[in-house]
């Protein structure tokens, strides 16, 4: 049946929920909210976990939440967009030094 302009495909709209469903829909509603706070919780300790191999994923994960997806980030001074490498280290060579050829600034 082709589309009719003018016309809702859905007519009647959503069905009513019962007491029921509103009480359960409620009551969801409630776990989430008090459930939100310890969950943010331990992606922060993810995030803060330097051994965790879900480490960055959890960054990533707060990172998206706040600034959104797909977003430049850009210093104040000079407005260039500020790359950020991810280097893996080994149990060997915990930690990194400034490679000689580049100007790029290291946080340990």
């Amino acid at each position: 049946m082709p589309f009719q302009a003018g016309a809702s495909g859905n007519p009647k709209g959503r069905p009513k929920q019962t007491t029921e469903q509103q009480e359960q829909s409620r009551k969801f509603k409630e776990l989430l909210r008090l459930a939100t706070v310890p969950a943010l919780n331990g992606i922060i300790e993810i995030a803060n976990d330097k051994r965790s191999k879900d480490r960055l994923n959890a960054c990533r994960y707060i990172i998206d939440k706040f600034y959104g997806a797909n977003t430049d980030f850009y210093s104040e001074d000079d407005m260039n967009p500020i790359t950020i490498r991810l280097v893996t280290c080994s149990p060997n060579n915990p930690k990194l030094t400034k490679d000689a050829d580049t100007d790029d600034d290291w946080i340990d």
